[in-house]
This record gives structure tokens, C-alpha cells and sequence, in this order.
């Protein structure tokens, strides 16, 4: 952890907020079908975070297996009043994840941050990559273009899910209400790169890219988007997740 933060204190405008800890205070579980879980906490006095920044996670008073700390995208807007955070839970699951689906309301969990520089600064467009439970900060910014927190911002989402399944899904079909939200739901590996080709050869650098997945997905796409000469990417590589 102490590594962590020593690397990420670099960068003190958009990193500063992992020098704040925060005991958060659970409040329920939710299932969002699959193998995929949401967990909402209590928002502590004078947090405040950007659509889309990120935390660093531990449990403490409970003996945790393994790594002992997790990186998550917050899922929601400060604007909802909560902290949602979300995961994939597999039939055998870490010692961490175990750990989070025993809370119980009232049980408490150390957070850092948010922080990070995935969200939304300077641009009127846009363009999200997603894969799988990477959606989760771009659920953030959409909420906030959705209620017009964010405006004069265009959100297009290319969003590939996980065998079918798309995470938030009933939030999509609300926020795509939204004249300036578009989501383009696809399966392949091929059909993202043909979304993401045909976004950037229409906006090139008169947009901004935001990439969320597994540090493979986000590398490829990185460098599609950049031998194409966009220079404007943003991307958080679920490392350590």
C-alpha cells in the first residue's frame, strides 16, 4: 500500500485525495445479476469526488487472506448521496471479496480517496470504452450529464459486456432518456474496435476518450486510438482490482 501511494503522490492535483482516509459505513448489497455485486455505503461529512475517480479499499477488525487492500471505481455521483461500488464475485471468490458480501448494515470499512483523473475536464464530447465491470466510473458520469450536473457534455459509451450480460442496465436505458448520452452495446472484441474506429475518425482530438477495462484491454485500445493520431485518452486499467 504504502508503494501505492508513494507512486500515485506524483501527480498531487488529481492524486492528492488518497492522502484522505475515510471510515464508511455500510448500508446494503445489491445484486446485479451474474456474478456481479454492488455494494452502497454512507457518504462521510465533506467528502466530495469527481464522476468517475476511484478508491483504495480495506476491511479492517477482520482478518483478510491474501492482499489486503482493493482499487474500485465509484459507481455513483456524489450527487446520489452515497459511495456504490461494484464487482464480480466468482464461485471462488478472494478472501476480500468473501469479506464483502458478510457486511451487514452498520459495519464500517476504511476507504482512500476517491481520486484519479478519469473524469470529465475541459471537452464537449465524450467517448467511453468500457469492458465489463470497467462501466462501473462511466455510471458516475453518466448519472451527472443525465441530470445535467455535467452540461454541454456528449456521452457516447461503447459498452462490451460480459457474455451477454451488461452491468447497470435499467440505469442505461434511463440515462439514454438523455438527448446527450448514446450507448452502443457490443460482444466482440472486433465490434469494439469498429465503434471505437468510427468515433474517432468522426471526432479525432475534438473529443476526449475514456477507457476502463483490464490493463490489456485498455493498452490495446490506447494504442489503436493513438495510431490513429489521438492524443486525448484517459484511462483506468482495473490494476490491482
Amino acid at each position: 500500500m504504502l508503494g501505492v501511494i508513494s507512486r500515485i503522490i506524483k501527480h498531487p492535483y488529481d492524486y492528492r485525495g488518497i492522502l484522505r482516509s475515510h471510515k464508511i459505513t455500510f448500508i446494503k448489497t445489491i445484486d446485479e445479476g451474474g456474478d456481479t455485486h454492488s455494494f452502497v455505503f454512507e457518504v462521510p461529512k465533506n467528502l466530495s469526488w469527481e464522476a468517475g475517480q476511484h478508491g483504495i479499499f480495506t476491511i479492517p477488525k477482520r482478518r483478510v487472506e491474501g492482499r489486503k487492500w482493493r482499487a474500485f471505481s465509484v459507481a455513483s455521483s456524489e450527487k446520489e448521496g452515497v459511495i456504490r461500488i461494484a464487482t464480480h464475485i466468482c464461485d471462488e471468490p478472494s478472501d476480500f471479496k468473501k469479506k464483502l458480501l458478510e457486511l451487514v448494515p452498520g459495519d464500517t470499512i476504511n476507504m482512500r480517496g476517491p481520486f484519479g483523473e478519469f473524469h470529465v475536464v475541459k471537452t464537449k464530447h465524450a467517448i467511453g470504452i468500457a469492458g465489463g465491470i470497467g462501466v462501473t466510473p462511466l455510471r458516475a458520469i453518466a448519472y451527472e450529464i443525465a441530470n445535467d450536473i455535467i452540461t454541454d457534455v456528449t456521452l457516447d459509451l461503447i459498452y462490451a459486456g460480459k457474455n451477454g450480460r451488461y452491468t447497470f442496465q435499467n440505469d442505461w436505458t434511463e440515462f439514454e432518456k438523455h438527448s446527450k448520452i448514446n450507448v452502443y452495446y457490443v460482444d466482440t472484441a472486433d465490434e469494439v474496435n469498429d465503434a471505437l474506429d468510427s468515433k474517432a475518425q468522426t471526432f479525432k482530438n475534438h473529443a476526449s476518450y475514456y477507457i476502463s477495462g483490464s490493463p490489456g484491454m485498455a493498452r490495446a485500445l490506447h494504442n489503436r486510438l493513438k495510431s490513429q493520431g489521438v492524443t486525448k485518452i484517459i484511462s483506468d486499467p482495473f490494476e490491482g482490482y
